[in-house]
């Protein structure tokens, strides 16, 4: 009788052991997919270096537009000041030519 209960012992040692290796197993099968779920939601952030390059294009394209609108202004400054300086020019002329045409048509006094 003692080599069936040692039997039926060690039967249920074996079981037990089972068990607890199927369940140690299935914890770590379950703590791992938590670990590579975790990595490919938040770990690597596709989804956000994909935002990141968005933006660092969007940001590289508003940097041109700048860079245009910037030299598009400067080139209507000048232009202006060009303008400016041809308009005061141009009234220096008139003004000296509507004193001429002036003196001109003042009356000269008569010689006697």
């Amino acid at each position: 009788m003692a080599t069936v209960d040692d039997r039926t012992e060690a039967l249920e040692l074996r079981d037990k052991v089972w068990i607890f290796a199927q369940r140690g197993v299935l914890a770590l099968v379950v703590f791992c997919g938590g670990i590579f779920v975790g990595y490919q939601l938040w770990g690597e952030a596709s989804k956000l270096r994909e935002q990141v390059e968005e933006l660092n294009e969007k940001n590289a394209s508003l940097v041109k537009e700048r860079d245009t609108l910037r030299s598009k202004i400067a080139l209507v400054e000048r232009d202006k000041n060009q303008a400016m300086k041809q308009l005061e020019d141009t009234q220096a002329k008139a003004a000296a030519a509507q004193a001429k045409i002036e003196a001109l048509q003042a009356p000269k006094p008569v010689a006697q």
